[in-house]
């Protein structure tokens, strides 16, 4: 059983480089089985494009990624979408970043469920010192659409909000937090 668990693997590396790396390099299978290249795939993958079990690389796809743009379970890049996501640019479950997205999002500028903000937040829950919610803990804040009201209404007054209390503040954070109005 043993041999054959052994003969459970599968390396291949281009001989087409780009610089030190190959093009593409492939190496799965049981154990710790790393591939390093332009395009890696594998159990432990490094790459600029890397996909795996962990994968490391500008555009990366695996449980766990790190990287510029990633995708995954748990993962930690600029532009991160996964379960547990951190990031500069945060989507997921539980995300962590400058703008975030998710069930339970904290950052500055801060979307969802349990929306917690460093300057603004729209959500269920939403904690910010500008906020708009369901529930809110704001020094500011806004309630969710009335019925009569006109979304678009609310948009402007939240916006209006926002820059009453940080008039300097940057134009995308304003954006990333009535994006969903």
């Amino acid at each position: 059983m043993v041999e054959k668990l052994k003969k459970l693997r599968y390396e291949f590396c281009s001989k087409t480089t780009i610089g030190n790396l190959p093009l593409v390099c492939i190496s799965i299978g049981v154990g710790a089985r790393t591939a390093k290249g332009f395009i890696a795939i594998g159990n432990i993958s490094v790459g600029v494009i890397s996909i795996g079990i962990v994968a490391i690389g500008g555009f990366a796809l695996g449980l766990v990624s790190l990287g510029a743009f990633i995708l995954g379970c748990i993962c930690a890049g600029l532009v991160s979408v996964a379960g547990i996501s951190l990031g500069l640019i945060a989507i997921g479950g539980v995300a962590v970043g400058i703008f975030s997205l998710g069930g339970i999002s904290v950052g500055v500028a801060s979307v969802g469920g349990i929306a917690i903000g460093g300057q603004a937040a729209t959500g269920g829950l939403a904690i910010a010192p500008v906020a708009m919610g369901i529930v809110t803990k704001a020094d500011v804040s806004l309630s969710f659409i009335d019925i009569n009201e006109l979304m678009s209404t609310q948009k402007e007054q939240f916006t209006a909000l926002i820059y009453d209390k940080y008039p300097n503040i940057w134009k995308p954070f304003v954006d990333w937090v009535t994006m969903l109005f």
